[in-house]
């Protein structure tokens, strides 16, 4: 995804079974990537979602780690299709009740979405789903940056979107 390991915040398996496995996931979209590189001679366009635990350390913690539930969504055709990931966010926040910025719903949850610089995503085609009235990232969308996708050997355009939903729940 085009950041340095030593900058991701995995937490590493002391006894793996097989060396594949060291390291438990702190993002749902490289399975999506590879279960996309598996399926990719299926007619386009293809929609992948998943929502799982992904780990992160958290000092905080007894084992130094944290559960986070997590969805994450993509869509491959011949252009990328970001729309769709994005109609697919407001859809979810509807369905949670969480307002769009100053549209709050009454349980007090609004999002907006903030440009950021991802390294996995096109530059300027990322963004940052902050949750309010908090004002942190609870995850992003965009276009897939075409050097992650060539090392995934996908060979179209990608959007995807990655959010925790622990806040939700």
């Amino acid at each position: 995804l085009q950041k340095k390991l030593e900058d991701q915040p995995a937490a590493h398996i002391s006894n793996p079974k097989t060396l594949d496995f060291q390291v438990v996931r702190t993002s749902l979209l490289p399975g999506l990537l590879s279960t996309l590189s598996s399926n990719r001679s299926l007619p386009l366009p293809l929609k992948l979602f998943e929502v799982q635990d992904v780990v992160l350390k958290d000092a905080s913690k007894d084992v130094g780690c944290r559960n986070s539930r997590r969805i994450c969504a993509i869509y491959c055709n011949k252009t990328s299709g970001f729309e769709f990931t994005h109609g697919l966010l407001d859809r979810l926040m509807h369905v949670l009740e969480v307002g769009y910025e100053k549209k709050r719903k009454p349980n007090g949850f609004a999002y907006k979405l903030e440009e950021s610089d991802d390294s996995t995503f096109f530059p300027g085609r990322c963004a940052d789903v902050i949750l309010l009235p908090e004002g942190r990232s609870i995850g992003h969308l965009g276009i897939v940056h075409p050097n992650v996708l060539r090392n995934f050997d996908i060979s179209f355009a990608v959007s995807a979107l990655e959010i925790d939903i622990e806040p939700f729940l």
